[in-house]
Formats: C-alpha cells, sequence, structure tokens
C-alpha cells in the first residue's frame, strides 16, 4: 500500500506523534482524512511498521522494553465501530472482539466474537439499527442460555457499557489493557470466550510486553467486584 511505502522510506530513529504521521501521508496524498488517519495507523501497527511506545507517541522502530498496547482490530470489527460512530457520533461505547486474545493465548480463538459495550440508553436502538445489516448474527445483553444457541460466527453482541471504565484518548472506542484485563475476570460475555486456565499466561504475557497503569486497573476493577481474581493471577496474595 502506498501508506506502508510513505513509512518505510522515513529513518527509523525519530518518534512521532499523529499529527506528524498525518502531515506525512497528507503530503502524499491530499485527500486523506483524520478517520481515514485512524485505520492507517491500525493497519500499520499490525504490519509492525509503527510501534505505539506512550500517548501519542510512535516509533517506526520496535523499541526495546515494554510498550503501549494498542489493540490490533479485525476490517470486521472497525467496519462495526464506523457505523456505531456514524450513527451514535456523540454516544460512549467501546469495541472488544475475542481475536484480541489470541496474543496472550496457548489455545487459538479460530472464530470470532464482537462485543459492543454502549451507554445503556443507547443499547436497545443500536441492536434494532444493526439488526438489518447483520441479521440472524447480533444478539443484545444475552444470557449464556441464549448466547449459547444462538451464537454465530462474528456475531456482535451489545452489552451495558460500565461508567468511568479506562479509555484510550485518542481512540476513545478501543478497548485498553487495563479494561481488558479486568474484563476477562468480570465480564460473562468476555469469560466464555476462552479456557480460565489461560488466566495465568494472560497476565504474564500482558505485564512483560506492555505498560500498564495498574492503579486505574484496580479502581475499575473495583467498579466490577473483581479486585480479588486481579490480585491473586498478579502474585499479590
Amino acid at each position: 500500500m502506498w501508506y506502508e511505502e510513505a513509512i518505510r522510506e522515513q529513518p527509523q530513529e525519530v518518534t512521532v506523534s499523529r499529527k506528524d504521521i498525518f502531515d506525512l501521508l497528507h503530503d502524499c496524498r491530499p485527500e486523506i482524512s483524520q478517520n481515514s488517519l485512524k485505520w492507517i495507523i491500525s493497519e500499520l501497527l499490525d504490519r509492525k511498521l509503527l510501534y505505539r511506545i506512550g500517548y501519542n507517541t510512535y516509533s517506526y522502530r520496535k523499541p526495546e522494553g515494554k510498550i503501549m498496547y494498542s489493540p490490533i482490530y479485525s476490517r470486521k470489527s472497525r467496519e462495526v465501530q464506523e457505523t456505531v460512530e456514524r450513527e451514535y457520533p456523540l454516544v460512549d461505547f467501546c469495541i472488544f472482539e475475542s481475536f484480541l486474545l489470541n496474543e496472550f493465548l496457548n489455545h487459538q480463538v479460530a472464530q470470532n466474537t464482537i462485543l459492543i459495550q454502549i451507554e445503556k440508553e443507547i443499547g436497545s436502538f443500536l441492536f434494532e439499527y444493526l439488526e438489518e445489516s447483520y441479521e440472524g448474527r447480533i444478539l443484545y445483553r444475552p444470557n449464556m442460555e441464549s448466547y449459547g444457541r444462538y451464537w454465530r460466527e462474528n456475531c456482535i453482541i451489545i452489552i451495558d457499557k460500565v461508567s468511568e471504565a479506562p479509555k484510550d484518548r485518542e481512540n476513545p472506542h478501543a478497548i485498553v489493557l487495563e479494561k481488558l484485563l479486568v474484563d476477562i475476570f468480570a465480564e460473562p460475555m468476555v469469560r466464555c470466550l476462552f479456557s480460565h486456565s489461560e488466566y495465568p499466561l494472560i497476565m504474564e504475557t500482558a505485564r512483560e510486553r506492555y505498560l500498564i497503569d495498574e492503579k486505574r486497573m484496580m479502581r475499575y476493577a473495583r467498579r466490577r467486584n473483581a479486585v480479588t481474581k486481579m490480585k491473586e493471577y498478579m502474585g499479590r496474595v
């Protein structure tokens, strides 16, 4: 892709911001938008041509030591996110998908599930809106019995978002690592996606690879009644 070539031509020693990346790509293609930039950055991160090393800070070279977590979403998830953003531009929501767990697991998730956590008052309206496009593949606040009966690959599940959940200021609809690590214990629709024997490996891999704000993570864990579990798998009890 043209933007990959543009990035490969840059000196690897420098660090850059989102604005720097936008200015570089805008010089190549003046029609590029900020919304396009979001997905280009995601593609570059996925292809290891760009690395996020801090808030609004990126590197073209793989850094030494721990880095900031940047979820790499599937095209289907990005499509869903754009649809929700377009229809509900002012609504607070977060996208998670089961494929995000694969970098932490021994036994890989083979079939994807997309989870939209959205403001309680909006969930039913979003369900009705998406049902037209994803008929048969969308569930609204299912219990485990309904989930087991009606789940399909690339199923979209809509649930209520917990208030004051941690989020990324750069990309507020993407899940942050602190939230992901709590939700694997606290959110039933996430817990059912993998074997619970993988908990220790998930925590170990996350802590080895990424910077984690443990205070922020434990504040959210208290809201989800998951503090004991978090401390157990972080080796603190």
